[in-house]
């Protein structure tokens, strides 16, 4: 890839801290021409100091070029400071191709010369010509002999859009440009500029004057030169009528993608200190600072802060703490002390409604640090409507628009804006907020068509109560004042060492508020996850209004018609991780947890109240210290800084400790490697960026690397060990393109207006949440197919009516009237009977979750009728009606304990009798096999059912032929019972807790591959959990206290061969890569690519410090897992490709493959086989599926290797460092797929589903399980606590077993 010539100066950083400084004012090149034309030039001399005067863009400085636009646009080319060799000197010296404002002469009698320049003088500079100007390629180029060919790291072009730039001279002095007779201090103010297409760019100005004489000509025009002599003594000393002593401003206006406000208010007043110690060096100082800064980088989120120096004096950049939020440099804590807590949450409550608010102050600087922080406030809002934090005076006409904005302007307008009705104005000089009241009804037709009146607009909710109350602590703690602290600190005599507490103390304050604020966010909306189904793209908006309770209800029907929540909502759908999720994971209540089985539709709407949470900590952590990398000098030339930069990072890179360190190294040395245009070594930086840390990752610099680099060059990368993910990379999507934008996830579902083939089916059933289950919605489509027809579809009349009877009985259920305190915890109503006769008197029958009860006509009483798991039998009979002779169907329900109960339910009876024995039947297999969503599925089939027997008495649908069949068939739970599958031997039983079933709502069943148990972490708010792979590279983690699906799932490539928690924070899944989860979130964002293979096996050594990582072609790799390095180069095993498993005992490593058992030292030296041949030497050969290494619990006894054969029941066992087996364990299996060690007993899972457990000393089973209808593919022990295990995708269900409550063969209790 051809590149700029070596020494060229014109490459430039993508990441710089700053892309322009403009200057901005008035002087002797654009002369004194006021606003107000028409003016005679004596009335001019003599108003000088009350005229307003049109600021111009005086001078450009981006990293490469230097424009000055007066008085005719021309290239600075001294700038980049550097040394010009003689030929090129002399040429431009020859050629008068240039002449910098310093080189202008001094005199302030050159009129001649003054002249001259201003009958030449440009008009007002547009945007359009500043970046055309600075784009350009200039003179002295063209005696470059190598031909310049356009790249990502030399491009010239201009680096903000004109639109940013686009009056800006006005917003550099809001109150117009004015001619001061005395000397001012300079100050400082901020910008935050956006595009037409809403990108922000910031800018810091500081404005600051300079002594000038006018002189008046004898033709009338004023000529202004710089004052050299200038003494501030002789301010008023004037010796003649035709000269004036005065200060005219200029504005150094730094600007940058990044809100760096504080960091470039720093380096901008340092220089400014600089210049006014000599004013004729202006240009000098603005050429070295504007360098540095635009070639000085900024750092990527994370932990590694960046230092520069200029002139001896250091800047600090911080990095942002998280990757989806910009940088936070500004002091948070002012609102705080400008506010009360109540105005600052009504604050907040307007801008999360999005009314049309102005700040208004008489500080231009706090106009815009006080807008920047509430806007921090609110995130993962974000503000997407207009935003100008300061007005200048020529735009104050921006108040009366129409539509939602959020503005500020000085406290002098303040009767203009009092003026504008509807507007929510926060005054921040008094510390209030205010509503302007509504003067007439003319304006109300041009506001929002999103807001019914005026008063819709200006209403502000109250924050709800719960949410409102923690965020006060927040509030309270937040008020700081710098004065106080001081006031036990000696006196400071050290710039730096000051400079540097108030810094870090900002910053622990900052990081105080944010959090407090994100977690005012989290307990505000964390009922929104409740209410969303990631699966089918959709969110239940009139369940999460029907969640909310009095005043709370109109905030958040206010705050749901907002673009921001429609955003923040669409990220949620999206599945979209960021910190809001991992601070709602981190404070997700216990009894919030969602289930991991099927949910009732119709439960009756009890207000799912969300409670509050607060983890901040009480007061602001000052300990906390990031790691900071220093950027060397710039130099003369820039390439020498570049190379001098990439060997420091490459150094840190080796050094560093920790990961986060790393990957922020790694990311600088692909921005600084791609400055160099050295593509192919910034694409392998980025490469390894993202197995380190994918959110940080630029992935629109690597799309463009990719499509600047050579193919041959790209092919090769791709080809190298560890880079097969690349392709990820480039393919990685925002969450935008998933969501579709046509259909909106918050709308309304429709019933299909066509016939339902199998897939479209499975959708409709499943986003109306009537069932996700499979192999339910499996057996519904068949029920809703007549058996005499062929067909594969189910008809739009059917599926229409089908729909209508589910729907009809969930509102009969929810309208029945019971009271809530009537209910269990959790009870849901599944159906009611018609009005009839019962042994409790006139009333209705209804059948819940977990019992009968009758409920009384008109009053709605409710009686317990019996318990599920009290029935001993349903028993239907007809009886005469004594008064009128009459049969009438009736069903006798007799309970355990003798008692009856007799409904006389007519025509309905054998229909809810059949809804009561799948009902009952459910808790009957629930009870017996310990399946805890036995119950929860027999739930949703008698909802199915029902629906299914009423719709089939349509006779326009297709299975009213055969209702009753079909409805037999639906219930699985009275045929399963009925075949006796439910029944558990019963020392089975004994240890059997629990059954989960982590592929419920799977489209296809997968074996459960890996399980790992991790304990909880109190003090993080962090309960037990368990942690499944499945076999399509889904990882579920469930809550083992409750057993609870905690996250749906993170994904890994294809299958989940092994999970492993290498410390107490991470885990380490094995798939195709190795995907590192965080504990804490439960999310996943570096991978480990070096396997080329399927990594079968990870065991942590060493407290945690390294990890070694098996796969499947006999590779081994020891990591550091602080760095995420590897410590030293890989172990080979020859001729090994199926390497299974791999353990870490006395400093040394077993690796078990089918054929032998290895022993190897770290280094990789093999000391030790076992060779299964010496087994059994037949013609098939004996193969190792699995194997454990068991420690002698005597001194006088030996550790013990047990191997588990692969297609025999069969298990080996050696002395540790023996070659022949000392014994063989027989047992009657197809062979043995884990085996795991609990205390001295031995668990071993077989093919069959069984697990046997075998005593160690005796070898001999004493106990066999009845575990599973499949193979058991994996095992976990959970500190003795439980002892879990995962089957075959048959089964596809996880086991929990309780290993203290075991008795032996002889019946006494096993102890442990």
């Amino acid at each position: 890839m051809a590149g700029g010539p070596a020494g060229s100066d014109i490459l430039r950083l993508q990441n710089s801290f700053a892309d322009l400084m403009l200057v901005v004012g008035l002087d002797e090149n654009t002369g004194l021409i006021p606003e107000k034309s028409g003016m005679e030039p004596s009335g001019v001399m003599d108003q000088l100091f009350l005229l307003k005067f049109e600021p111009q863009v005086l001078s450009a400085v981006s990293s490469n070029t230097m424009m000055h636009f007066f008085p005719h646009p021309r290239q600075d080319f001294e700038y980049p400071l550097r040394q010009l060799d003689s030929k090129q000197h002399m040429f431009l010296k020859s050629a008068n191709a240039y002449q910098t404002l310093d080189s202008i002469p001094k005199s302030k009698f050159n009129r001649a010369m003054h002249q001259s320049r201003l009958n030449t003088r440009s008009t007002s500079v547009t945007p359009g010509s500043i970046s055309r100007h600075m784009s350009i390629r200039r003179p002295y180029s063209s005696m470059k002999k190598s031909i310049h060919v356009p790249n990502l790291a030399s491009s010239q072009q201009f680096p903000v859009s004109d639109e940013v730039i686009k009056s800006i001279q006005f917003f550099c002095f809001p109150d117009d440009l004015q001619i001061k007779k005395d000397n001012t201090e300079p100050s400082v103010h901020f910008l935050v500029l956006t595009d037409i297409h809403g990108n922000k760019t910031y800018a810091t100005c500081i404005s600051f004057y300079r002594p000038y004489v006018i002189e008046k000509e004898y033709d009338g025009s004023l000529i202004p030169h710089l004052d050299l002599s200038r003494d501030d003594s002789t301010t008023n000393a004037c010796t003649s009528s035709d000269m004036l002593h005065c200060y005219i401003p200029v504005c150094c206006v730094l600007i940058s993608k990044c809100p760096y406000f504080e960091t470039m208010k720093e380096s901008l007043s340092y220089m400014v200190h600089l210049i006014q110690t000599g004013c004729e060096d202006m240009y000098t100082y603005i050429k070295l600072f504007a360098h540095r800064l635009t070639m000085t980088p900024t750092p990527p989120p994370g932990r590694v802060a960046i230092e520069f120096c200029i002139q001896e004096m250091s800047f600090i950049i911080n990095p942002s703490q998280e990757a989806e939020k910009q940088v936070i440099d500004i002091p948070l804590y002012l609102p705080f002390l400008i506010f009360p807590p109540e105005e600052i949450l009504r604050i907040i409550a307007a801008i999360l409604v999005e009314n049309r608010i102005v700040f208004i102050a008489s500080n231009y600087a706090l106009l815009t640090i006080i807008m920047e922080s509430f806007l921090n406030f609110i995130l993962p809002f974000e503000w997407k409507y207009t935003y100008v934090p300061i007005l200048s005076s020529k735009s104050l006409e921006l108040l009366e628009a129409p539509g939602t904005f959020m503005m500020g302007c000085h406290s002098k307008y303040k009767q203009e804006v009092n003026q504008v009705e509807g507007l929510v104005v926060v005054d921040i000089d008094v510390g209030s907020l205010s509503i302007n009241p509504e003067i007439g009804e003319d304006t109300r037709s041009s506001r929002s068509s999103e807001y019914d009146s005026m008063e819709d607009m200006a209403d502000i909710p109250d924050i709800p109560e719960g949410a409102a109350k923690l965020f006060l602590n927040v509030c309270h703690k937040a008020k700081f004042q710098f004065d106080l602290v001081d006031t036990k600190r000696p006196s400071h005599f050290n710039l730096n060492a000051e400079r540097v507490f108030r810094r870090r103390k900002i910053q622990a304050l900052n990081d105080f508020i944010v959090s407090g604020c994100l977690e005012l966010m989290v307990n505000l909306f964390r009922s929104v996850m409740t209410e969303t189904r990631v699966e089918f793209k959709r969110f239940n908006k009139q369940a999460y209004l029907d969640s909310k309770s009095g005043g709370e209800k109109s905030f958040y029907e206010k705050v749901m018609k907002t673009s921001m929540f429609k955003k923040f909502l669409k990220d949620r759908i999206n599945d979209k991780t960021d910190y809001w999720v991992k601070l709602e994971v981190k404070t997700r209540p216990q009894t919030k947890t969602s289930e991991s089985g099927p949910c009732v539709p119709n439960r009756r709407p009890q207000l799912r109240k969300q409670p509050s949470i607060a983890i901040i900590p009480v007061t602001p952590d000052l300990s906390q210290n990031s790691p900071v990398f220093r950027v060397p000098d710039l130099g003369d030339k820039v390439i020498v800084y570049l190379k001098e930069t990439i060997r420091l990072l490459s150094a840190a890179v080796q050094k560093s400790q920790h990961f986060q360190e790393r990957a922020s190294y790694i990311y600088l040395l692909g921005m600084f490697y791609l400055a160099c245009n050295k593509l192919k070594a910034a694409l392998e930086n980025f490469i390894s960026l993202a197995s380190l840390d994918v959110q940080i990752l630029p992935k629109k610099v690597v799309t463009e690397i990719c499509q600047q680099i050579e193919e041959s060059e790209l092919q090769d990368l791709v080809s190298q060990p560890g880079n097969q993910a690349l392709h990820d990379l480039l393919g990685v999507t925002g969450a935008e393109t998933v969501y579709q934008s046509h259909r909106r996830f918050e709308e309304p579902i429709d019933l299909p207006d066509k016939d339902l083939y199998y897939d479209d089916f499975v959708e409709c059933v499943s986003v109306m949440e009537m069932t996700s289950d499979t192999d339910t919605i499996g057996r519904l489509f068949r029920a809703l197919i007549p058996s005499q027809i062929h067909q594969n579809f189910i008809d739009q009349e059917t599926f229409a009516a089908f729909t209508h009877c589910w729907k009809e009985n969930s509102k009969q259920c929810l309208n029945l009237g019971i009271n809530d305190a009537d209910l269990l915890e959790a009870e849901c109503v599944l159906k009611v009977s018609s009005l009839c006769k019962t042994d409790f008197g006139t009333g209705r029958v209804a059948l819940t979750d977990r019992r009968l009860c009758f409920v009384k006509d008109i009053c709605s009483e409710l009686k317990d009728i019996t318990r599920l798991s009290q029935i001993a039998e349903l028993e239907k009979k007809t009886m005469s009606m004594l008064s009128f002779f009459k049969q009438v169907k009736v069903l006798r329900i007799k309970g355990v304990d003798g008692i009856r109960f007799t409904a006389w339910l007519k025509e309905e009876r054998d229909d809810f009798c059949l809804l009561i024995e799948e009902m009952w039947a459910g808790k009957i297999v629930s009870d017996s096999t310990k399946d805890i969503h036995a119950i929860q599925k027999a739930a949703q089939n008698v909802l199915l059912v029902d629906a299914l027997l009423q719709s089939g008495l349509d006779e326009e649908t297709a299975h009213h032929g055969n209702r009753e069949e079909a409805a037999r068939q639906l219930c699985f739970y009275r045929k399963y019972r009925e075949e006796g599958h439910h029944n558990v031997p019963e020392e089975t039983k004994e240890v059997l807790q629990n059954r989960i079933d982590p592929n419920y709502g799977e489209r296809e069943r997968k074996t459960v591959h890996a399980l790992l148990y991790t304990p909880g972490v109190p003090e993080h708010s962090i309960s037990p959990r368990l942690w499944v792979g499945l076999g399509d590279g889904k990882i579920k983690v469930y809550n083992a206290s409750q057993w609870l699906l905690e996250s749906e799932f993170v994904q890994t490539k294809q299958s989940v061969t092994c999970l492993v928690a290498v410390d107490k924070r991470h885990v380490w899944a094995g798939s195709y890569g190795i995907f590192i989860i965080d504990i804490e979130t439960i999310r996943s964002n570096k991978t480990l690519m070096d396997h080329q293979e399927i990594v079968m096996d990870i065991v942590s050594i060493d407290d945690g410090r390294y990890a070694f990582t098996a796969s499947i072609n006999g590779i081994i790799m020891k990591w550091d897992v602080q760095k995420l390095t590897q410590a030293q180069p890989p172990i080979r095993l020859e001729n090994v490709k199926d390497l299974r498993s791999i353990k870490y005992y006395q400093n040394h490593i077993w690796c078990g493959t089918w054929q032998k058992i290895l022993k190897l030292e770290e280094s990789g030296r093999i000391l030790q086989e076992l060779d299964f041949t010496v087994v059994d030497p037949k013609f098939r050969p004996v193969e190792m599926d699995c194997f454990l290494i068991l420690k002698a619990e005597r001194p006088d006894e030996k550790d013990e290797i047990w191997a588990g054969c692969r297609r025999e029941g069969q298990i080996i066992v050696w002395d540790i460092d023996g070659t022949v087996p000392t014994h063989s364990i027989k047992l009657d299996c197809r062979g043995i797929s884990d085996m795991v060690i609990q205390t001295r007993r031995i668990w071993a899972g077989s093919k069959d589903g069984r697990i046997y457990l075998i005593n160690s000393d005796t070898k001999k089973p004493f106990r066999i399980l009845l575990a599973h209808d499949d193979a058991v593919r994996s095992l976990c022990n959970a500190n003795d606590r439980y002892i879990l295990s995962g089957s075959g995708s048959s089964d596809g269900k996880i086991a929990i077993w309780t290993p203290n409550d075991m008795r032996t063969e002889s019946g006494t209790y096993m102890g442990i």
